[in-house]
């Protein structure tokens, strides 16, 4: 027979960590016995015996309350179970006095949320957030009956402090299969779940042909909610002691980033060769961004290297320049206004610093008004820009655009994107040479009118399980010839791609210094296929027409050619595959002068990718041929294999190769990376390195 009673004292649970019960709630006692000695305040209850209170449960064979020694005594089978934290804890006996806010667990035993697990001869309850282990172990691994986690430690004394986080162990050692692997006399980490703490993070192992053995020690700061950094000391055989930094803060509205790495070795000549005496070399970045307003903003993104191979060298990146800017920004709907310093470090052998410029102030901005009368809207736009060098052309620019907008959409479904607009530009040069070698220094004024409309004419078709759109399209654009004087510096325009991207644009000169002067009229269409299970395939293709041939603008490979290449794109993502190709092709013989791919494929346990690229006849990148192959292989649910490599076709030489192999399991993590790199620039040779990393669940990230 079954009894229960309403006991109107509050039994806190036996745990590791007082549970996440409300102290206000009464509990209930629930036993197949109960028995009560009024004369020497016993409380006892025998067999099957359920304490709970709220959504906390205390199951054990039997418990007699001592009332008037104010001491709990639970035995037998005894468990417990939080449902806030989600943890069981489990003891063989259980004795809790003075006021139950301290007591003493006998065999204990606690299964964590996360699945990590303590075991203890015996468990002393100091406080309400400290508790002592004796003999203790504790495992995040899945524990079979009759075998050993995969690794776990074991100590003479662990202390788990609630309060602060942390666990703390005593003449410890570390098991792998139940083989002891290492021993240390002190050791902590934070708990399971617990809030970012300083300590240690992954170590990292490399050795590789320039710098030596390396290893890295990563030690993470938390120094406010708010803010925290990270040390790291990089240990390298070659070069010394390279030192590592990162700090980062968010705000309310922003965040900010600043990553910096310096070292002080053997200075080495232009071959790579030591040489008498030492050099400091280092670099910092510093990014982040933050508003004073609901309008109005700020940020930063600054990058210096004290030179050139600093980077590479120490495997930081194959940048080709450093670019720096501070900006601070109004955006007010789909009107805003910019303004910008602009700095740029390149990195490449060839690079002279004199002529980099130094850009202050950019100011760029944008008005467009509501509509006028229908859809009718006015714009405006401008920028001024001062360009500085130490050697070169110094330039100076104000420039504005005005004009009207008109979408107009028919009854049919045509729409129309109609404008009209009037460019003034204002330059004043020095030091600029021109194309026949003479000095140039003087002011300019270019005006150049545009008219432009383009048609499209989206047709949909919806079936089943997908949908179909197709939508033809036809941009013309009228502005008059010979607006490209010599004697206007190209700046912002050293690089440009006729592409799918802009054949549709009125502008598609992404700069300013330079125009797609003429008249011409672009044509092609767009189509979508989307299924309703996710898959997709699209597709563009177009071809323009030039009034005036003689254009700085790269529509074919060859002058006086009226007619574009063909440019265009198809997408196809269906599962397993996900491919895009990007093309231009000769409009002759349909030959590729410009193809782009990248392409996926996942189907489990493989994923391959590859990307190539090759160009023919670019009058900006010249011809270059590329192709990266990169994969992974799970082999188990723990093993797997990863590989990629990157070649240049157009030169028959190999710019980098890898090769690792990953074990991950619930509780612990290795990797081993083999990378050779070939590239040779300066004091940095063709390089072999290997990398392993080991992580443990709980310790450090996994």
């Amino acid at each position: 027979m079954r009894f229960w009673f309403l006991i109107l004292l509050l039994l806190p649970m036996p745990l590791l960590a007082q549970p996440s019960i409300n102290e206000g709630e009464p509990v209930y006692l629930e036993a197949d016995q109960m028995g009560y000695d009024q004369k020497n305040g016993l409380v006892i209850a025998r067999n099957n015996v359920r304490v709970t209170q709220g959504n906390s449960i205390l199951y054990a064979d039997r418990i007699v309350y001592f009332q008037n020694q104010n001491v709990v005594q639970a035995d037998g089978n005894v468990r417990v179970w939080d449902p806030v934290k989600r943890e069981t804890y489990y003891a063989d006996q259980v004795v809790l006095r003075e006021d139950m806010s301290a007591g003493v667990i006998e065999q204990f035993r606690i299964r964590m949320s996360d699945n990590s697990q303590f075991a203890a001869a015996r468990a002393t309850r100091v406080s309400e957030t400290q508790t002592n282990l004796d003999k203790a172990v504790y495992s995040p691994c899945e524990i079979c009956e009759g075998k050993s986690p995969f690794w776990q430690i074991k100590a003479d004394e662990i202390e788990v402090d609630e309060e602060e986080e942390k666990i703390w162990y005593e003449d410890l050692t570390l098991e792998f299969f139940g083989l002891p692997v290492a021993y240390s006399p002190y050791f902590m980490h934070p708990t399971p779940g617990a809030s970012r703490k300083s300590g240690l993070l992954k170590p990292t192992y490399s050795q590789s042909s320039n710098l030596g053995t390396a290893i890295k020690l990563p030690y993470y700061l938390n120094i406010a909610p708010d803010k925290d950094a990270t040390i790291t000391p990089f240990f390298t055989s070659e070069e010394g002691l390279v030192m590592e930094g990162e700090y980062r803060q968010r705000t309310n509205e922003g965040a900010y980033q600043v990553n910096t790495s310096f070292t002080n070795p053997h200075k080495r000549d232009d071959t790579g060769q030591q040489i008498p005496g030492r050099d400091f070399r280092g670099y910092i970045q510093a990014r982040g961004d933050d508003k004073f307003s609901d309008h109005w903003g700020y940020g930063f993104d600054v990058a210096r290297a004290t030179d050139d191979t600093y980077l590479r060298r120490y495997d930081y990146g194959y940048q080709k320049s450093l670019n720096s800017e501070l900006y601070t920004q109004g955006l007010f709907d789909r009107n805003y206004i910019r303004a910008q310093a602009l700095a740029f470090q390149g990195l490449d052998e060839n690079d002279d610093p004199a002529l980099e410029p130094f850009v202050l102030p950019r100011v760029s901005g944008y008005y467009e008004t509501d509509p006028i009368k229908g859809n009718l809207r006015a714009f405006t736009s401008g920028n001024i820009q001062v360009i500085t060098r130490d050697e070169g052309a110094k330039t100076r620019r104000v420039s504005g655009t005005s004009g009207l907008k008109l979408p107009v959409i028919t009854g049919g479904g045509h729409r129309f994107d109609n404008q009209v607009s009037l460019r003034t530009d204002l330059y004043s040069t020095e030091d600029h040479t021109l194309s026949g070698g003479q000095r140039y220094d003087g002011e300019d004024v270019r005006l150049v009118p545009q008219v432009s409309t383009r048609w499209r004419y989206p047709l949909m078709k919806v079936y089943e399980d997908s949908t179909m759109t197709i939508e033809p399209t036809v941009l013309a654009v009228a502005k008059p010839n010979g607006i490209n004087p010599d004697e206007i510096v190209n700046e912002d325009n050293q690089i440009v791609e006729f592409s799918d991207s802009n054949i549709f644009d009125p502008n598609p000169m992404p700069g300013s210094d330079t125009i797609d002067e003429g008249s011409r009229v672009a044509y092609g269409m767009t189509g979508t296929w989307l299924a309703n299970a996710g898959q997709e395939v699209a597709f563009l293709l177009g071809q323009s027409f030039s009034v005036n041939p003689d254009t700085p603008f790269p529509y074919n490979d060859e002058q006086d050619e009226h007619l574009s290449d063909y440019v265009g794109r198809f997408v196809l993502d269906y599962d397993p595959f996900s491919v895009g190709y990007r093309f231009r092709l000769n409009r002759e013989d349909f030959s590729p002068n410009s193809q782009t791919v990248s392409s996926t494929f996942r189907y489990n346990p493989l994923m391959l990718r590859v990307d190539y690229i090759k160009l023919d006849d670019d009058q900006f990148l010249n011809d270059r041929e590329e192709l990266l192959l990169a994969g992974r292989l799970a082999l188990t649910d723990e093993w797997s294999v990863n590989g990629s490599a990157r070649r240049d076709l157009y030169t028959g030489t190999s710019t980098i190769a890898g090769f690792g192999v990953v074990y991950q399991n619930e509780c612990f993590g290795l990797s081993t990376q083999f990378a050779r790199s070939f590239i040779r620039d300066r004091d940095i040779e063709p390089d072999t390195s290997i990398t392993l990393r080991v992580a443990f669940k709980n310790i450090n990230e996994l």
